[in-house]
């Protein structure tokens, strides 16, 4: 007989040992691939280069707060900076050009910002790439917007769409009733955060009603005019390297009560160290869960060994070598290990989808679940190694078994 057939007929005959073994193998592997893939991938996304902007001036606060609301649309920022600050920082040495923003303000859960016209024009959110038109035009008049191509499929945008909008992020925060603006563009997918956003031009935000006089005159008097922040894009020099008068613009700012200059490549990775522990408690649980698994295909191996010692005994007698028992039971351990490899690769790719898509939503990155991740490269032939070593023992121990006693002994 085959020896694979062999094999094939001990596992059906321990089907349910052997199921087990390897779920539980499985599950270890699927844990270890989500966790191993969107941690990589977290890492990559949120130290990229690709959203264009160097540095961000902001208020005084958490630099961290700074970064998450005027990259990411998320939380709030912790005060605002005088215009007339603005455009001294956009003269400076390091500076080659800056953009004003004004967040605080959303529609149906999507994040209003105000901008300058030029931005969406201007601004290139990866190198040598603007932000360009799926549809429509963009904002040139009075109480009119641009919605991102995220924002437009979630509210069911078009051009023409009119909406007032919230003054506020949360629930119940007042609308500005009295303000209709209409959406003239949709922009073309990015595949980052801007794509969350609906843009309204930087002067209909201080002619919104219910801001009050103080938030209106700005709108015909910039010497006044407060913003929640700027996008700034730095000078390079020679190899790519930020120009080092942006050290001494730091340092400026760190002295003034109004604002500072925060880089993201610096604060992200900040954020990833604190949080990193997770991915670590998660990726030891999944090693756990793997050990135990090759802890319980050698029971079972071991189990099954018990079981059919007479059957092995009567191979050997019919001509099997000890070599070949040795075989059967590695090829065992090598087909359960392959079995628990393929389950765990499905359920992990089935997590990948969700976690990524849950990512996306919550940060407006583009997190692919198809993505090859060095998880992939370490599992593939470390799994049926794992098996195979996990089946040594009862492979032995079938290989040192002794043929006379064993046929001479009486059934249990």
């Amino acid at each position: 007989m085959h020896l694979l057939t062999i094999a094939r007929i001990s596992l059906r005959q321990h089907r349910v040992s052997s199921a087990v073994a390897a779920l539980a193998l499985a599950v270890g592997v699927a844990l270890l691939l989500t966790v191993t893939a969107l941690r990589e991938q977290t890492q990559a996304r949120f130290t990229q280069v690709g959203l264009g902007v160097d540095a961000l001036l902001g208020p005084k606060g958490s630099p961290l707060q700074i970064v998450l609301n005027a990259l990411y649309h998320l939380e709030d920022m912790p005060g605002t900076v005088p215009w007339p600050l603005f455009t001294a920082v956009k003269q400076h040495p390091a500076v080659a050009d800056g953009f004003a923003l004004v967040t605080g303000h959303s529609y149906s859960g999507v994040r209003v910002n105000a901008v300058e016209t030029r931005f969406l024009a201007k601004f290139t959110w990866k190198p040598d790439t603007r932000f360009a038109l799926a549809q429509g035009r963009l904002a040139e008049a009075r109480h009119e917007a641009v919605a991102g191509a995220e924002a437009a499929v979630r509210l069911g945008i078009t051009p023409g769409f009119r909406f007032c909008p919230v003054c506020g992020v949360d629930p119940g925060d007042p609308v500005h009733d009295q303000d209709h603006i209409t959406i003239t563009g949709i922009l073309a997918p990015t595949g980052t955060p801007h794509d969350r956003v609906i843009y309204l031009r930087l002067e209909d935000f201080y002619t919104l009603g219910g801001h009050g006089s103080a938030t209106g005159a700005m709108a015909d008097d910039p010497a006044h005019r407060t913003i929640s922040g700027a996008y700034l894009v730095l000078r390079r020099i020679r190899g790519g390297g930020y120009h080092p008068a942006i050290q001494d613009l730091q340092y400026q700012l760190q002295q003034s009560p109004q604002a500072q200059v925060v880089l993201p490549a610096e604060t992200l990775p900040k954020l990833l160290s604190i949080i990193g522990w997770v991915d670590r408690v998660l990726a030891a649980i999944a090693l756990v869960v793997a050990a135990l698994a090759t802890a319980l295909l050698t029971l079972a191996l071991l189990a099954s060994l018990r079981e059919r010692r007479r059957d092995l005994a009567l191979l050997r007698a019919l001509g099997a070598g000890r070599r070949t028992i040795l075989g059967l039971i590695l090829l065992q351990a090598l087909v359960i290990s392959l079995a628990g490899l393929t389950v765990g690769l499905a359920l992990g790719q089935g997590l990948l989808v969700i976690g990524c898509g849950i990512l996306r939503a919550k940060t407006g990155l583009v997190f692919d679940p198809w993505t090859w991740t060095t998880a992939h490269s370490l599992l593939l032939p470390l799994v049926p190694l794992v098996g195979v070593g996990a089946g040594l023992l009862p492979a032995l121990q079938a290989y040192r078994l002794p043929l006379l006693d064993t046929l001479t002994a009486p059934h249990a």
